[in-house]
């Protein structure tokens, strides 16, 4: 088995063996085990390599994440456009909720074989109520949207059956609503539109980070369009949104060639071992020009390129 500084060393000989290949400077966010996610830290990473920014031509982002905070997303793929000519985003396994996020301003979307995306409904953490686990704020609003099917069903089912009986069709209608009303108001009486406006708000958050990233891809209603159905639109918050799909959807999404995918599993597969999370540029990988010297990224004999930190109260 190898030493978790080994595979932290193979890793950045695989990505700087890819910069050479791509032409391009990669910086990755690669998330492993159970705690790392996308938030304060990776900002704090970020300002690090800031002057290692200046004067790239074609910058590329690794993802391996499963999601974090959609703020911190939004912030990432807003500097990250600001400082190259040329966005691309690399994804050999998954890039979900916050995640996929962080691709929607890209130029170009390279997606491996069994990579995927996902929906981008937040995710909450209601100790009181629901314990420890993350629910998704968007199965209140699929519970409402039951209720009000199911109230439809219920109306016409006593209205046909009252017809059915003889009885006139006003009569029948005016009973049918009786008994629905009767059947759905001790379940409706469980809503709470206080918890619903507020989740309202989490999801809207969400939406609109993600729309204001694609409008500069695509016209202003597509994008409102798109962002909506990734919000709303899945039944799940871990639904695969896998290459054809997203293609489909009208993202800038590219086959990543199998040899690098190849590389790119391989590499992340090692820090898996371990947990090992990576963010940042590799010491050892392409040069690029820059106004002034940036301090090297300093790592101590920690098997972690970044600390993680508690999972956050709201992750998307």
């Amino acid at each position: 088995m190898s030493s978790p500084a080994k595979l932290i060393k193979n890793f950045e000989k695989a990505v700087a063996r890819l910069e050479k290949r791509r032409h391009s400077r990669i910086f990755s966010v690669v998330h492993t085990g159970g705690a790392p996610h996308i938030c304060h830290p990776e900002m704090e990473r970020l300002l690090e390599h800031r002057g290692r920014f200046d004067g790239i031509n074609a910058l590329e982002i690794l993802i391996h994440s499963p999601g974090g905070h959609a703020d911190k997303a939004y912030r990432m793929a807003r500097y990250f456009r600001a400082h190259c000519k040329r966005l691309n985003v690399l994804i050999p396994k998954m890039a979900k909720s916050a995640a996929t996020i962080l691709c929607l301003n890209a130029d170009s979307i390279f997606m491996g074989e069994f990579a995927e995306l996902g929906p981008i409904d937040a995710q909450l953490r209601d100790e009181v109520e629901k314990g420890q686990d993350y629910f998704s704020p968007l199965d209140e609003f699929k519970a409402v949207e039951f209720l009000r099917e199911y109230s439809s069903d219920i109306l016409d089912y006593l209205s046909f059956v009252l017809e059915h009986r003889g009885v006139s069709v006003k009569q029948s209608v005016h009973d049918a609503m009786q008994g629905m009303v009767g059947i759905m108001n001790p379940l409706y009486s469980h809503v709470d539109p206080s918890k619903l406006g507020s989740y309202r708000q989490v999801l809207a958050e969400g939406q609109e980070y993600a729309k204001r990233l694609l409008q500069t891809k695509m016209d202003e209603d597509d994008a409102f369009e798109l962002a909506r159905h990734l919000v709303w639109d899945y039944p799940a918050h871990d639904f695969v949104i896998d290459r054809k799909e997203a293609k489909s959807l009208g993202l800038p999404v590219l086959k990543l060639p199998i040899s690098e995918e190849k590389i790119l599993i391989s590499a992340i597969s090692g820090l898996e071992e371990y947990g090992i999370p990576y963010i940042g540029f590799t010491e050892n990988g392409a040069k690029t020009k820059t106004k002034g010297k940036s301090k090297p990224r300093v790592r101590g004999k920690l098997p972690t390129a970044i600390k993680p930190s508690p999972r956050p109260a709201i992750a998307s």
